[in-house]
């Protein structure tokens, strides 16, 4: 495996083989990290330290790639990424399969844009989620109580149940083969995002005004200086 994110096929620039339906802020090819392809893109985020969803995501991917052309950046660090390497060359996909191990704020922001859809890892928290969502991408994650209260209500995303194989990669071609599906929710990612932090903005001023209100209010019975 190459050092340069590794594994990745040389497929010269030109008419993007990709359909004409991408997000109309999906970067030129050449704003993506060198050596990847303008093919359908499957981010998945680390950290990649848990043994049963490295596997899952690997499995998932394998029946993506048989239906579909796509490649899988891996985003992130974690003892698992070589398992999910190791899963795709077992089952000769490994060439779509991508290693970014850090990137800048920058370099990350721009891969969620290069990205049809994200795939957060299963130990994401809920701002690591609003971050993808405010970048208006969908998203593929498992159920559970912290993050699918944002995605379900607004459906900015597809949801599987934690080691369902066979639901995970069908909810990653149905936003792969449906582009209006992805589009549309990509919007409402946006605006599920804008909307939690506005929430959350506002919550926290009150909780502020209300904590100075306590701090500075006068006790019954004392008396006022003269």
């Amino acid at each position: 495996m190459t050092d340069t994110h590794s594994h990745s096929r040389s497929i010269e620039a030109g008419t993007p083989t990709h359909d004409q339906h991408r997000p109309l802020d999906h970067p030129k090819l050449d704003q993506l990290p060198a050596g990847l392809a303008d093919l359908p893109t499957i981010v998945a985020l680390g950290p990649f330290d848990d043994p049963e969803p490295a596997e899952q995501l690997a499995a998932a991917f394998t029946v993506v790639r048989q239906v579909r052309e796509a490649q899988l950046l891996l985003v992130g660090t974690g003892a698992q990424r070589g398992a999910v390497v190791r899963r795709a060359a077992a089952n000769n996909v490994e060439t779509d399969v991508h290693l970014i191990e850090d990137p800048s704020e920058q370099q990350w922001t721009d891969l969620l844009v290069a990205a049809d859809f994200v795939v957060p890892s299963s130990t994401s928290d809920v701002t690591t989620l609003l971050d993808v969502l405010a970048v208006g991408r969908a998203v593929v994650i498992p159920e559970h109580p912290a993050t699918v209260g944002l995605i379900l209500p607004t459906s900015a995303g597809l949801v599987y149940r934690r080691g369902d194989v066979y639901g995970m990669a069908q909810a990653m071609l149905r936003l792969l083969t449906t582009p209006e599906l992805r589009n549309g929710m990509a919007t409402r990612a946006r605006d599920a995002a804008t909307r939690s932090r506005t929430e959350t903005e506002t919550k926290y001023r009150r909780m502020s005004s209300a904590h100075a209100a306590r701090r500075f209010r006068i006790p019954r019975g004392s008396h006022e200086p003269n």
